[in-house]
């Protein structure tokens, strides 16, 4: 049986209606893309709380599923980032329809643009912009992107001549689609079993196979003219196959854009985890400046690397309402409850197993679903 607890907003008067650019904001809705997945039963269900509390926040009403904005004003809320050609068949044109990220071709949107390319005449996307790994120099761990077997091999031989190599599919998520390899001959099986078109397509990541990781998430978001941005852990959990998968995060969030982020006191490693983030940030607006991006999460590692150095870098970009934000919508809400509060902390849980959560906290999902079985997952503001 599924449970979902949404807030109760009934009794609470509704803030006044956000308007976006010369007209109120007709409602929230959620976009599908007709070629994507609509997700596992959990991704729905938590979506559809998720757009409760957004209408709630935006005082106004939810809406039917969407696949184009059409004449009304509306706020969409896409389950992954979406390309151009997709945005504009829908009508989104503006950085107000969106509560996500829009991207001009779809690997843009994946861990594919967190490294380089082999060499300069590796094969590439049409799109491809070499620009990215220029500008962000040691913002990101070492590795490479590749997207063909060739490239592949070449960035493997030259990584693990450092040591193990981790091999990355660049559109799984929670932690998944990864496995690493110690030899030329268990990198060679590795990359014979990727498909050469989807290769050439979409990419794959290698990059060095770091230890004592710490996750870090850095992010900011934008929502009825208002923006928050944070810093905050990532925890891991068990799934139901014994693997260690994304198990919530826990974030200290203040209200304004990342340089108010950085503007406070920080930790040295924290303020080097925002600092990595930033420069992502701008690195990938300036070698894909048309994306449009209103929801922007980065997970930023420390590590230890082959030579026992300590060092900080973004691992990959969430340009889409994902795990942390039950958190982020909960934070929005706690700066409308209270105009004097500066800063605040909220948390998202995500637990393979049917469990209570805490008094006053928002479940976004508890029951069993078909594929992952059974799954709670909530968030809670801790102060």
């Amino acid at each position: 049986m599924i449970n979902i607890v949404a807030a109760n907003t009934a009794s609470q008067p509704l803030p006044p209606a956000v308007v976006f650019g010369t007209a109120p904001l007709d409602g929230v809705a959620a976009f599908v893309d007709p070629l994507a997945s609509s997700g596992n039963l959990h991704d729905r269900v938590s979506r559809a709380v998720l757009l409760k509390r957004v209408a709630a926040l935006c005082g106004v009403p939810v809406l039917d599923t969407v696949d184009r904005v059409g004449a009304a004003n509306i706020l969409l809320i896409p389950g992954d980032t979406i390309d151009q050609t997709i945005a504009r068949m829908a009508g989104v044109t503006e950085r107000e329809h969106i509560l996500g990220g829009v991207v001009p071709a779809a690997f843009v949107g994946t861990k594919a643009i967190t490294h380089g390319l082999v060499h300069a005449a590796a094969s590439r996307p049409v799109a491809w912009s070499d620009m990215m790994a220029t500008v962000m120099g040691d913002a990101a761990l070492h590795g490479f992107t590749a997207f063909s077997h060739e490239d592949a091999l070449a960035a493997g031989d030259a990584l693990l001549a450092r040591g193990p190599v981790r091999l990355k599919d660049v559109c799984a998520k929670a932690g998944l689609g990864q496995h690493v390899v110690r030899t030329r001959a268990e990198l060679e099986a590795a990359l014979a079993r990727e498909d050469a078109g989807t290769l050439a397509e979409c990419g794959l990541v290698l990059e060095e196979n770091l230890t004592d990781v710490v996750t870090y998430s850095v992010g900011s978001v934008e929502l009825a003219g208002r923006t928050i941005s944070y810093w905050g852990s990532q925890n891991l959990t068990t799934d139901h196959q014994g693997r260690e998968v994304y198990g919530g995060s826990d974030l200290f969030v203040v209200r304004g854009d990342l340089a108010a982020l950085a503007a406070i006191d920080l930790p040295p490693s924290i303020a080097r985890a925002v600092e990595c983030a930033t420069i992502f940030d701008a690195a990938a607006h300036a070698a894909y400046p048309d994306m449009i991006l209103t929801r922007r999460n980065y997970d930023v590692i420390e590590v230890t690397d082959a030579s026992g150095r300590r060092r900080i870098g973004v691992l990959e970009q969430s340009w889409r309402v994902g795990g942390a934000s039950g958190a982020e919508i909960a934070a929005f809400e706690a700066f409308a409850d209270d105009p004097d509060c500066a800063a605040v902390r909220c948390s998202t849980v995500e637990i393979y197993a049917e469990v209570t959560p805490p008094v006053g906290a928002t479940v976004y999902f508890s029951g069993v679903d078909p594929v992952v079985g059974a799954m709670t997952k909530y968030a809670v503001r801790l102060a």
